[in-house]
């Protein structure tokens, strides 16, 4: 069988519960942590006329594969680059890593094998107007939703919709360098916030009208199959506007969704040619489904712990061990 090539970083705890299992199997896999590379890694990629190839080594365990052996690429989590040399000005070390991605995945986008999921389908889902639209167009009810740097424009909506959410686009956490990172947290918009112009105009951002919830849903999605947990996210006022609040534990438990939000679901995941996702959902109390997000590389061990039944973590497995297999 093939290799499996995991793309994280050192900190990311989802892998460490993939390797176990993979460890169990006796499945052979190669881990590049971006976090130390190219520091902590050798890679050489060859072109000669009709000759091509690629290898990885990890200097520190010795590890070293052949990338023509990769079968399946879970593409999981990025991070910033790190070097031998460590004081570059900002300049060079932005030289630096456009070079470094630049030949990273000029070896990758050449594999032939399955991904979990490729660069460019990743890129495509992760924009969140976009994938309103499309989910609009799919039958999905979404939000009111403005993204401006119109101050003008920012507080006519509030105005309309009177009770107003402020919801960032990308990432939540701020890395602040030397300084303990900081999560931006869905937050209520009131009218002592509308005052201040320089703010609003500083950047464009998300604002919705907020959605009376019932409960919120989790749907991960990996190759065809479904897996949704319902969040009663209700029942603590600390996780009414924002679920993501990690001193709360919010019950969890398994939920079948209605055959027409799941073949949305489906069709929404398949139209980018995406083999994992998350997406976002709030049931109103009046049971109406509405769309929020799609987070393509979006987490999952928090689900699977508050819902063990659900075994996300083999299935992720499972696919990739068989990709392996359909490319031996």
């Amino acid at each position: 069988m093939k290799t499996i090539l995991i793309i994280s970083n050192t900190q990311d705890y989802h892998v460490d519960k993939v390797l176990d299992i993979l460890n169990k199997n006796h499945t052979n896999y190669f881990v590049l942590n971006l976090d130390r590379f190219p520091q902590q890694y050798l890679l050489n990629q060859t072109s000669c006329n009709t000759n091509f190839s690629s290898t990885l080594e990890n200097t520190d365990t010795k590890q070293r594969v052949s990338l023509s052996n990769i079968g399946a690429i879970w593409l999981r989590k990025p991070a910033d680059f790190s070097y031998k040399q460590i004081d570059m000005e900002r300049a060079t070390l932005q030289f630096a890593n456009q070079e470094t991605e630049h030949a990273l995945f000029s070896a990758l986008y050449s594999l032939d094998c399955f991904w979990i999921s490729h660069p460019k389908d990743l890129r495509a889902s992760m924009w969140k107007g976009e994938q309103l639209k499309r989910a609009s167009k799919l039958g999905f009810n979404i939000p009111d939703t403005l993204i401006s740097n119109d101050p003008e424009k920012i507080r006519a909506f509030y105005l309309k919709h009177k009770k107003v959410i402020y919801k960032v686009m990308s990432d939540p956490v701020i890395n602040g360098g030397n300084l303990p990172s900081q999560g931006v947290a869905t937050t209520l918009i009131d009218e002592q916030m509308l005052e201040d112009t320089d703010s609003l105009r500083l950047l464009p951002n998300q604002f919705q009208a907020y959605i009376e919830k019932a409960y919120e849903l989790r749907v991960t999605i990996i190759a065809g199959k479904i897996f949704t947990a319902k969040l009663d996210s209700q029942l603590h006022p600390e996780t009414q506007i924002d679920c993501r609040n990690l001193n709360i534990q919010i019950p969890m438990s398994s939920y079948e969704l209605p055959e027409k939000v799941a073949l949305a679901c489906l069709a929404f995941v398949n139209s980018y040619g995406l083999n994992y996702s998350a997406l976002d959902f709030i049931v109103t109390p009046e049971s109406d489904y509405v769309f929020l997000e799609n987070n393509p590389n979006g987490q999952f061990m928090f689900i699977e712990e508050n819902v063990p039944e659900l075994e996300i973590t083999h299935t992720l497995v499972e696919t990739l061990e068989k990709a392996c297999r359909q490319h031996a």
